[in-house]
């Protein structure tokens, strides 16, 4: 089995001059040969989701607190900021998606674009907030969720959270523990993985799926274990 292959918010290569989480590092990651991509939500004053990864837009002291100001506000700073819809419209039918819903407010609206513009490709809503998959659970039962993990968690920690998808971070993510997650049943996607050696030992021990930063990289060291580099659909 070959995983997965994923941009992390596309990509965040400076040479590309491509800002991560645009459509721009979207398309890029596709056309290095990815699967699809990481991204990550939130939610503005007027309901809208959109893909950006901090609470901010601007500079940290300066900037504007996303969920305080409408999508029209916000890309008046950020032109090309993108919203959840337009991906789901634009990738949905030749994309693998990583929805990181990074606030839980979030949730009612994700739902419902996910019900009326599901990725055909396959999906997970991932968050590191047990609390906001279990929302969403009830919200939306059938959506595959992720628990994400800065490091290694119990079994007992795992299961109480009742998701498909486990994804610990590449730092603390062993082979071992990939094995043990898939022996338990779950899924594992593993982030943020920058070093053909760790990418070509996660792939060897039956990773689901590997986000990087590079996909580039991540095609030429791990794609040629993919039969014909054909997309697969979970």
């Amino acid at each position: 089995m070959s995983p997965l292959l994923l941009g992390h918010r596309g990509h965040r290569l400076p040479e590309w001059d491509e800002r991560e989480n645009t459509l721009a590092a979207f398309d890029r990651a596709l056309a290095a040969g990815c699967d699809g991509f990481e991204l990550d939500l939130r939610r503005t004053a007027d309901g809208r989701i959109v893909v950006h990864h901090d609470p901010h837009m601007g500079p940290r002291r300066d900037g504007v607190e996303i969920a305080a100001c409408s999508l029209r506000t916000l890309r008046r700073l950020h032109p090309g900021l993108a919203t959840l819809d337009q991906v789901l419209r634009r990738y949905r039918e030749r994309a693998w998606m990583d929805l990181e819903v990074k606030a839980g407010e979030a949730v009612p609206e994700l739902a419902a674009l996910l019900r009326r513009w599901p990725p055909l490709r396959g999906h997970v809503v991932s968050s590191f907030d047990p609390a906001t998959l279990a929302a969403l659970r009830r919200l939306a039962p059938g959506i595959p969720l992720c628990l994400n993990l800065r490091r290694p968690a119990s079994l007992r920690h795992l299961r109480a959270a009742g998701v498909e998808w486990i994804a610990p971070h590449q730092g603390s993510c062993t082979a071992w523990y990939v094995r043990r997650l898939r022996t338990q049943g779950w899924r594992v996607l593993v982030w943020t993985v920058n070093r053909p050696a760790k990418m070509r030992l996660l792939a060897r021990a039956q990773t689901d799926a590997v986000v990087s930063d590079d996909p580039m990289l991540l095609v030429a060291t791990l794609a040629a274990n993919k039969p014909g580099g054909a997309h697969r659909i979970w």
